[in-house]
């Protein structure tokens, strides 16, 4: 198995990016590019923790192919919303990290059981 690389944000899409309008002035929906396509499971997780998190940001997020979709309230996009994003993918990052490290089961037997031994009477 070939080493993993960590995923970043590596820019804000502005094109596909909108700021409030008329319509819809409670919504806005910003567009960040992640480094790499992530695997599903790394999807999973930071969906997870956009899920668990929506007070911080005030927003809901989602990550859907390449991009991170957040949608948030009128106030517009600022840098500091999208170093606390960085973060939380620097943290799915470390759980996807610790989902791939090899589980040592040396010493357990059949049934998981550290020691145990054998004695059926």
């Amino acid at each position: 198995m070939s080493e993993w690389e960590d995923i970043k944000i590596v820019r804000h899409d502005k094109q596909q990016s909108q700021r409030p309008t008329a319509d819809d002035i409670e919504l806005t929906k910003q567009v960040l590019v992640l480094s790499a396509m992530p695997p599903p499971r790394w999807a999973e997780i930071c969906n997870a923790i956009l899920l668990a998190e929506p007070g911080r940001l005030g927003r809901e997020g989602k990550v859907q192919g390449q991009n991170l979709f957040v949608k948030g309230g009128p106030k517009v996009f600022d840098e500091s919303d999208a170093n606390h994003l960085q973060r939380l993918v620097t943290y799915t990052n470390e759980r996807y990290r610790e989902m791939l490290a090899p589980i040592d089961l040396s010493g357990l037997d059949a049934f998981g059981e550290m020691g145990a031994s054998s004695n059926v009477d």
